[in-house]
């Protein structure tokens, strides 16, 4: 996939569904900060998404996307959902209807788990099992599909980034500034997410500054429902490679972002070398590793499922736009200055 989130894990699974049949998960609904299912034809484009606001759950069971008094009880923490390339006539009963292609692939995202399990892929990326899988055909047969017992990256994946992914052309921002890209293509999206992006070329002894005011997001990790209102449910800034398979190098994400008293944050992107003393958690700064220095760098700032109040998110700037133009004081600003400037001013020595 194009440009993945280090604060997100991603299972996915390939179909194929004749006339009729019928692709049915059932699951547990996440302890995290989101999750969602989405539905992609073979060439990655959306067919269909269903974010976790919109999963109704079974009976007997309560969303805590959506309530606050959710029980932590599994047991009452289902859902169930409909996958099929039919158009689901006289079904009204069915819940969770999801569209398909007749050959795909369907993605749950989880991001921010509360309290994931030790390392081993698959489950223990969130703490809840993974979701039980039944294909079921016109005439009423089920099969279930086991999960796989070892998850593992798809092999043909940088292939098909080579082949469908967006272009790496574009040249370095002069002055550097966060924009919303012009082209919506992308490989898998994410409906519930928009992006502003910046690309910059490595520079000895430099670094680049962020700084902005911080949307409100539900502190999961602190405890908070995911329920809470907040202006965003999640943002991050990323470090990627711009080249394909455009390589993640480093994310944070909100909670892992000092505040100042006003609500503002500082973060500085530098390689480890040219990385200002001052640039630290303790001095109010948060740091991002540069990456590699022969290739571009692409800044990914990402926000996640606005509240229909806060109109100045990154999903109210027109493609092609500066983050300026819509964001206030929202918008992520963005310079670039010596480590020596920024160790002795802060990100106000570098004009911001």
């Amino acid at each position: 996939m194009a440009y993945p989130d280090s604060g997100a894990t991603y299972f996915t699974t390939k179909y194929t569904l004749l006339p009729g049949q019928r692709l049915i998960l059932k699951g547990t609904y996440a302890e995290a900060r989101y999750m969602s299912l989405i539905t992609y034809d073979i060439k990655g484009d959306v067919v269909d998404s269903l974010a976790d606001v919109k999963m109704n759950p079974d009976p007997g069971s309560k969303n805590p996307f959506v309530d606050e008094t959710a029980s932590q009880d599994p047991l009452q923490r289902r859902w169930t959902v409909n996958i099929s390339p039919d158009i689901f006539a006289g079904s009204g009963q069915l819940t969770n209807q999801m569209s398909a292609a007749s050959l795909g692939s369907v993605m749950m995202r989880v991001y921010v788990p509360t309290n994931p399990l030790p390392a081993g892929g698959g489950e223990q990326a969130f703490g809840s099992p993974l979701p039980e899988m039944t294909v079921l055909t016109a005439g009423g047969g089920a099969t279930p599909i086991a999960t796989c017992a070892v998850q593992a990256a798809d092999p043909n994946a940088a292939q098909l980034v080579s082949l469908f992914g967006p272009a790496t052309d574009d040249p370095p921002s002069n002055p550097v500034a966060f924009k919303r890209p012009s082209s919506t293509s992308s490989l898998y999206p994410n409906p519930d997410n928009t992006y502003l992006s910046s690309i910059s070329r490595y520079q000895a002894g430099t670094v680049l500054v962020v700084h902005g005011k911080a949307p409100t997001t539900p502190d999961t990790q602190a405890g908070q429902s995911a329920a809470t209102p907040s202006q965003l449910r999640y943002w991050s800034l990323c470090a990627n490679e711009y080249i394909k398979p455009y390589p993640v190098t480093d994310c944070v994400f909100d909670h892992e972002v000092p505040l100042d008293e006003s609500g503002y944050y500082t973060i500085v992107v530098s390689t480890p070398a040219d990385r200002p003393a001052n640039a630290t958690q303790a001095n109010g700064v948060a740091w991002l590793d540069w990456g590699s220095r022969s290739v571009d760098l692409l800044l990914l700032f990402r926000n996640m499922l606005p509240a229909t109040s806060f109109t100045q998110s990154a999903f109210s700037v027109s493609p092609g736009s500066l983050a300026t133009t819509t964001m206030g004081e929202f918008a992520p600003l963005e310079a670039t200055c010596t480590t020596a400037t920024f160790e002795s001013g802060g990100s106000a020595g570098c004009g911001l």
